[in-house]
């Protein structure tokens, strides 16, 4: 039972995080002796192959790989791997001229026939990868030379060109094996300005500056990223001086010693996840309810501490944001809960025909500002009569037990085109059972209408149309309790130069976007 209230829920965990960073001396930047830097961050990927990650790309993969397009600081898509490209008017074609001189980090050259295999690849891999998604509707790749590509496409597909933004695989690498090889995916190569050298699973990636890369060779010497889930070990490694820069939690970002904060915006937002095959979730009222029932302007004050704002939608932070989004408003809920047949048993608990809407609610256990806001928000919708149970669990325990969790605190959002914000995560093609990142099975036959309006057709105001709509159908038909988007905080040396503030993805992923340029003064 969850009985504490929220501030003293919020107290135990600041206090926790507080009290392991005490006693730990400021840290100089060992690594700008011999132009390294080494990073902590909490999450580690399953594989560094593009082809098997979703729009994520973990710093590994970013550094190790390019694609024919990429982001700039305003995440406009601009030439990589392709200086340039036409598109046919009818949004079908697409021809793209490669960068000369680009070879991969084993030497060879890339060619035309890398980008062919690397799109019909994954486009075929099907369930076998989470961004097959964006390449079903390529009919052909053509190479007429070394120098250039040509897709044709059945039907137009809006987000083309942020989709080959992908990192390019090598055919000559790959060629006859599968997409999921193991040895590939644990050590990649790529095009990109930073080469992996050493893996340890659990414990570090260490890569090392590419003299190949077509732009130049980067500032840095080596980049070591390691990988400490739990957040108050990397804030007291980065003070005693083990690591040179750190991811941090918002409770920890007074605490970061001589280093200078590099505090940027981002898409990435966290919610309460319902697994839709839970009978308790199939009433749309009761998903309602307890969005009403959630004060998320108290949550994003008192846990994420200012470092993010009220979440209304998936695409607040787009040029396409349009949810009308939720007030903390109990009487609404309530409203809505009597409306869907419950009343308050004696313990102050919704319950219809002698059943309460329980659930377990759980989260990374390493991660504490997703534990907190799980343990506020049931606290919230404890008191509104909803019977959560908040559980959180070891990561690895929650990766492998994805569509059996009842509910969760989940994070996702891309700065990038929205098609790569809201496809994977709510088109009911994209079930977790499927293959797809859906992880919630919902399913919304409104909601499906507008992500396929969106990303089939070119016209800019037709597109505002549909994600408006979208956002529209997710406001009536709820599949998360929106809380909060995040700003993502990394403290680093303070001569340290290059690191340049633009909107990042989920985890605070593409913090490394231009780490090429990146050096010590």
């Amino acid at each position: 039972m969850l009985k504490r209230p929220v501030l003293a829920v919020l107290a135990v965990v600041v206090a926790a995080s507080v009290a392991s960073a005490c006693g730990q001396g400021d840290a100089t930047a060992p690594g700008s002796k011999d132009g390294s830097l080494t990073y902590a961050i909490g999450d580690e990927p399953e594989t560094f192959n593009p082809g098997l990650q979703d729009e994520h790309t973990d710093p590994v993969t970013e550094l190790v790989f390019r694609g024919l397009t990429r982001h700039d600081k305003d995440n406009r898509v601009v030439p990589s791997l392709a200086k340039s490209w036409t598109v046919a008017p009818d949004g079908k074609t697409y021809t793209f001229v490669l960068r000369p001189g680009v070879t991969w980090q084993d030497g060879r050259p890339f060619t035309s026939g890398d980008v062919k295999f690397t799109i019909e690849t994954v486009r075929d891999a099907g369930a076998g990868s989470p961004l097959s998604r964006n390449f079903t509707m390529v009919r052909s790749v053509e190479t007429p030379d070394p120098a250039t590509v040509r897709l044709t496409l059945a039907e137009p597909f809006a987000p083309m060109l942020d989709a080959v933004s992908m990192g390019m695989l090598p055919e000559h690498l790959l060629q006859g094996k599968k997409l999921t090889d193991p040895g590939f995916g644990q050590h990649p190569v790529g095009t990109g300005p930073f080469a992996l050298k050493t893996y340890k699973h659990g414990q570090y990636a260490e890569l090392t500056a590419f003299d190949g890369y077509y732009e130049g060779r980067p500032g840095l010497k080596k980049i070591v990223v390691k990988y400490v889930p739990d957040d108050s070990a990397r804030l007291i490694q980065l003070r005693n001086g083990e690591v040179d820069a750190a991811n941090l939690a918002p409770q920890q970002a007074g605490k970061a010693g001589g280093h200078r904060l590099e505090v940027h915006p981002t898409a990435d937002y966290r919610a309460l996840m319902f697994n839709m095959k839970e009978p308790v979730f199939a009433g749309r009222r009761i998903r309602l309810a307890m969005n009403y029932a959630v004060d998320r302007d108290a949550i994003t004050k008192s846990v994420v501490l200012g470092y993010g704002s009220p979440a209304k939608g998936p695409l607040d932070t787009s040029p396409y944001a349009a949810a009308p989004g939720f007030a903390f408003d109990p009487a609404k809920a309530a409203s809505l809960m009597k409306e869907a047949g419950y009343a308050k048993n004696t313990q102050g608990m919704w319950a219809r025909n002698g059943r309460t809407v329980k659930f377990e609610l759980t989260t990374f256990a390493e991660d504490s500002l997703r534990v907190a806001i799980l343990n506020v928000s049931a606290t919230q919708l404890k008191q509104q009569g909803f019977d959560v149970d908040p559980h959180p669990r070891p990561r690895d325990w929650v990766r492998k037990h994805w569509g059996d969790l009842q509910g969760m605190v989940v994070g996702w959002g891309t700065p990038y085109d929205p098609d790569s914000s809201v496809y994977g995560p709510f088109a009911s093609s994209q079930a977790l059972a499927k293959g797809g990142s859906n992880y919630g099975s919902y399913s919304n036959p409104a909601a499906d209408k507008a992500l396929e309006d969106g990303r089939s057709t070119l016209d800019p105001a037709k597109r505002k149309a549909a994600y408006t709509a979208f956002q529209q159908a997710l406001q009536d038909d709820p599949p998360f309790v929106w809380i909060s988007y995040l700003k993502t905080i990394n403290a680093v040396p303070k001569n340290l130069t290059g690191p340049a503030q633009r909107t990042l993805g989920h985890h605070g992923y593409g913090f490394f976007w231009n780490a090429e340029t990146w050096r010590y003064n």
